[in-house]
């Protein structure tokens, strides 16, 4: 699973819970991080505490800051022959 995050805020924004140290993205720019973002976040994943960054995201959610989308991964594939 991958999760697609994207800034709909109308400006450039920085996003703290991005990345190790938070990110800056543009208006309509998007970034693809690896696994459950929320997941990521509620279980303090790679740092003690991420409790205000999970505030945050769901803070930007509810504005219409940013916009997820999770993306499953394709683990089955066919062939036609």
């Amino acid at each position: 699973m991958q999760t697609n995050v994207e800034n709909t805020s109308g400006a450039r924004k920085f996003f703290s819970y991005l990345e190790a140290h938070g990110r800056y993205l543009d208006n309509s720019e998007d970034i693809t991080i690896d696994g459950d973002l929320r997941s990521a976040l509620a279980s303090g994943k790679n740092r003690y505490n991420r409790k205000p960054e999970l505030a945050a995201l769901e803070a930007d959610c509810t504005a219409g800051d940013v916009c997820l989308v999770e993306v499953a991964d394709d683990c089955c594939s066919s062939s036609s022959a």
